[in-house]
């Protein structure tokens, strides 16, 4: 499924920049998101026929980063005066392009600035370039075009999709290549995220939407694999846990009813008025079947991959079998958390960017070379093209070491076998040796790399400042109060949004935070991080991290955790990281709440009334058999033709995900899984992806599960996104 994504969007992205080479391109921003990382920063070559200039602006759409669209904006206007002062203003071009797509917020806030679509004021999906350059020709001063480019969903791994919600920023001076940001290593830092937009911001609108969108996609490309041909690529079965993922799923529901009426609407058309061409709402004039996309994109290497995965026709591609959308919110705790797998690890200690890769010092990586600067940085991409990162990404920190240390001597042993001398070879083992010499090469750089990485991560994890914060977020999972811990960290002086994330934890735990301690706290915080921070308190209360407990009576034992975590089971002490049979092993003993819910929908949530109570709940959503009170969650199974999710929830519950499975199997091919996909909204953690991985690979779970996320976050990202 990755690689047909990966194809689709290379497919839309090559329509859209084979027509911005047509122009000379003065200037490429850097990409916000993922897509960055997908596209990279574009040299790209005019034609040698063509005068017209292009300034391209790649912008994050959606409503979710309206700053840069500002800065976009601004540059422009800097741009057309200095064009004018050198009276250079013919054959200018500006494209607005944003990814997935454009708002019409965006639209109005663009024409407060002064930036108007020249070409059709409202829509520039019928326009071609040609149209657009004929008519950049034509004109004796600047153009703007505003469009919208649909690539949404962007493969990290095999595994593992995402909308990188969270992508960094157009540079405050966009005009020069060399302002690389805030960021580490010259990227940039992570901007508005998906909750702030939906808690903090109360666009919950939008993002459910734009997720919406995204499973749309999904599912049409799960047209061609799909068991049931009558559903048309539509998901059977469907569930949702939290207020945002309900919203989600209802927003999907109405877009496959709106889509089947356009389409009908086109048939109609196109019986009374001949061949027309018509817009749906998901795809674009790029959008052809996957045979044929596959068929004809030239990529000997992903058609051979297709291939060897799924047989000669990517019809052979495993269908989705069921979805289950998450509300981030109904787990605010496993971010805060620090984990103990060696991505997560990685992510902690040098902060993994947008795309799944890592800045890293040079002096790092190649210690002996005296002419490396200090201050010099490589990037290193970390996902499943490098085959000793997919192996060690997922292990406990207690082994990792010993892992790579037997890596080495297995290639080192592999190596000595064939240069011994005393060992005749023939000319076909010369033959073959020589062939594996750049394998031997890149894995011997690409273990050298983690193996440096592999100490700075463990020497940090050793460290006793590591230790009590471990033991203290243990503490405060076992709903302990940890108040004078709070107090010395901060006296001590503890990075801002490191303090913020226990303080975070202890409040989520606990039920809330006594009045007189939190005012207390509070006023500390400020004292010591700045008045900036009344702000940034103030934005996690509204998210729901914080909340200040007014009370005058005893306080009950019994809190919204702690009865999620006895019932969930979330603490496994027992579990042994070197052999793990549990989740927990990802953070020595803690279970992610997802994880614990994910596991619980294999058994119908049987057991679970109470804790199901305990999920956040949603205003205005009816309650059917179909699902659960307030939104809570809900359990729905889509039919043939489109239906609203009331109508579907009208229908009582179907029988467990685990019983489907079972059932699956037995009419199929018994080694092969069906396909469950879990959607995070709000962001996942490296420490949840590691477990989901393990539940996945285990012979006792009865699914295959793909990743989908709006971005990937840690405690300190999710916060300052939040607070930003």
């Amino acid at each position: 499924m990755n690689i047909l994504i990966y194809e689709y969007t290379i497919e839309i992205l090559h329509r859209s920049l084979i027509q911005i080479a047509s122009g000379k391109c003065i200037t490429s921003t850097k990409i916000l998101t993922t897509n960055g990382q997908l596209l990279s920063p574009y040299t790209l070559t005019p034609s040698d026929d063509d005068d017209a200039s292009t300034t391209t602006y790649i912008l994050r759409g959606g409503g979710f980063d309206l700053p840069s669209i500002s800065n976009a904006a601004i540059h422009r206007r800097k741009t057309v005066g200095l064009l004018n002062r050198q009276r250079n203003m013919s054959n200018h071009l500006f494209r607005f392009v944003f990814v997935p797509r454009m708002t019409e917020v965006e639209r109005s806030f663009l024409g407060e600035l002064g930036v108007v679509d020249d070409f059709d004021g409202g829509n520039n999906s019928n326009i071609s370039y040609g149209m657009v350059r004929d008519s950049v020709r034509g004109s004796s001063g600047a153009l703007t075009s505003l469009e919208s480019l649909p690539i949404d969903l962007i493969p990290l791994d095999e595994d593992v999709l995402s909308l990188e919600l969270a992508g960094g920023s157009i540079l405050k001076n966009v005009g020069h290549e060399g302002d690389a940001g805030a960021g580490k290593g010259g990227l940039s830092v992570p901007s508005a995220a998906c909750m702030r937009h939906s808690e903090v911001e109360g666009c919950e609108a939008d993002v459910a939407d734009v997720v919406a969108r995204s499973l749309m996609k999904l599912q049409f490309l799960n047209r061609e694999s799909s068991e049931d041909k009558t559903l048309n690529g539509a998901i059977p079965r469907v569930q949702g846990l939290g207020p945002l993922a309900t919203a989600v799923i209802d927003r999907m529901m109405t877009l496959r009813v709106e889509e089947e009426r356009l389409e009908s609407q086109a048939e109609y058309d196109e019986e009374e008025e001949g061949e027309d061409q018509r817009q749906s709402i998901l795809q674009t004039d790029a959008t052809r079947s996957i045979d044929e996309l596959v068929s004809e994109s030239g990529d000997v290497e992903i058609q051979a991959s297709l291939s060897s995965h799924y047989g000669e026709s990517p019809s052979a591609l495993p269908s989705i079998n069921a979805l289950l959308v998450i509300d981030r919110k109904i787990d605010l705790v496993t971010p805060l958390l620090t984990p103990l797998t060696y991505e997560g690890l990685i992510d902690d200690v040098l902060e993994i960017q947008v795309g799944g890769c890592v800045s890293v010092q040079r002096s790092l990586l190649e210690p002996d070379d005296n002419e490396v600067q200090s201050k010099d940085c490589t990037v290193l991409s970390l996902n499943d093209s490098d085959p000793l990162y997919k192996e060690v990404r997922n292990i406990h920190v207690e082994i990792f070491g010993s892992f790579l240390q037997n890596q080495a001597k297995a290639l080192k042993e592999s190596h000595s076998q064939f240069t011994n001398k005393e060992t005749a070879r023939d000319l076909t083992e010369i033959h073959q040796f020589v062939k594996q010499i750049p394998v031997f090469t890149r894995n011997l750089r690409s273990l050298t790399n983690h193996i440096h990485i592999a100490e700075l991560v463990k020497s940090n994890a050793e460290t006793s400042k590591f230790r009590q914060r471990w033991q203290t977020e243990r503490s405060m999972l076992e709903s302990e109060p940890c108040y004078e811990v709070l107090e010395d960290l901060l006296a001590s002086g503890e990075p801002s949004y490191r303090w913020l994330c226990l303080f975070c934890l202890q409040s989520l735990t606990s039920n809330g935070i006594k009045a007189t301690r939190y005012d207390a706290l509070r006023r500390e915080v400020i004292q010591t991080y700045g008045y900036e921070f009344m702000s940034v308190l103030n934005d996690l209360e509204k998210a729901g991290f914080l909340r200040k407990r007014e009370t005058l009576f005893l306080d009950s034992m019994t809190t919204s955790y702690s009865t999620l975590r006895k019932a969930l089971n979330l603490i496994n002490a027992e579990v042994d990281p070197s052999d793990p049979d549990d989740p927990a092993y990802v953070s020595s003993g803690y279970c992610p709440m997802t994880v614990r819910w994910v596991q619980a929908s294999m058994r119908g949530y049987t057991g679970l009334d109470e804790a199901m109570r305990e999920l956040p709940a949603a205003a205005g959503v009816g309650i059917g058999s179909g699902g659960g009170g307030g939104g809570r969650w809900i359990d729905v199974e889509q039919q043939s033709t489109p239906e609203s999710l009331v109508d579907a929830m009208k229908r009582p519950r179907a029988q467990s995900l685990g019983t489907v499975a079972k059932s699956h199997t037995k009419n199929h091919d018994s080694s092969t899984k069906p396909v469950l996909l879990l959607y995070f909204v709000g962001g996942v953690t490296y420490m949840e992806i590691a477990a989901i991985r393990f539940l996945s690979k285990r012979q006792s779970f009865p699914y295959s599960l793909i990743i989908c996320t709006t971005e990937i976050v840690n405690g300190r990202k999710l916060l300052q996104s939040l607070s930003c």
